[in-house]
């Protein structure tokens, strides 16, 4: 999946799109659901070694639509604004596809799941490890290979 953006002058170095993705932390994974209809949903992520990745419950819809298809669709907003009087927003977003799929090895998994701590609770870090081992074995990550990327942007001082 790697098509021409139509405003090519909004869109962002491959670079400044990996910044994006370091820097947020919640996005819409988009999945194959039922009945060929997409299926979005709001997660937490952390982007790691060029990859994105999340943290599930080993249950769920989600989790049966990604074992059907691991093709999938993210998106991350980093920051939005709507500018009234140009009738358009500012932003930065990214969009990754790639290919989804369930975290196994048991240091792998440690490892995303410490960088969640690291990254949103800093400051908790030792009640973050007591939580991780006490959530660890029902607790699933889904690793995103990234495949394509692009990033967008769109300033005030762009308009056009």
């Amino acid at each position: 999946m790697n098509r021409e953006m139509y405003k090519k002058d909004r869109q962002l170095p491959e670079e400044q799109a990996r910044a994006i993705f370091e820097k947020g932390h919640h996005g819409i994974l988009s999945v194959n659901g039922d009945d060929g209809y997409p299926y979005g949903v709001p997660v937490n992520y952390v982007y790691l070694n060029d990859c994105i990745y999340i943290h599930s419950a080993k249950y769920g819809y989600k989790i049966e639509a990604l074992e059907n298809n691991r093709k999938v669709c993210f998106t991350a907003i980093l920051s939005s604004e709507i500018l009234p009087s140009k009738f358009t927003a500012a932003f930065e977003s990214v969009i990754a596809f790639g290919t989804a799929s369930f975290v196994e090895d048991d240091a792998e998994k440690q490892k995303a799941l410490e960088t969640f701590v690291d990254r949103f609770s800093p400051e908790f870090k030792e009640n973050g490890r007591k939580f991780i081992a006490a959530a660890f074995e029902k607790t699933a990550i889904i690793k995103i290979n990234v495949e394509s990327m692009k990033g967008k942007s769109y300033q005030e001082g762009a308009w056009k």
